[in-house]
């Protein structure tokens, strides 16, 4: 069994430097935890509920130009 998935975000203004895959959320998009899931091969329901809903805030706040970089770690 899997532990919870932890999200984490980082606000960034230039993804294209990012050389490895990263999954990126634009300013005025919504951060779908299930399509997150699903590019990293996850159960969507391993997500931390709180984490996602954090997540869709911060990239609700982002501004012009700005991107949300996720990541996640998996708790034991």
């Amino acid at each position: 069994m899997m532990g919870t998935i932890n999200l984490t975000c980082t606000v960034v203004t230039d993804p294209d430097s990012f050389v490895a895959f990263q999954y990126y959320v634009k300013a005025g998009e919504v951060f779908d935890a299930k399509a997150y899931a699903n590019a990293y091969k996850l159960n969507r329901n391993d997500l931390d509920a709180d984490d996602v809903r954090a997540t869709q805030d911060a990239a609700a706040k982002l501004g012009a130009g700005e991107c949300l970089m996720v990541s996640h770690s998996i708790a034991a």
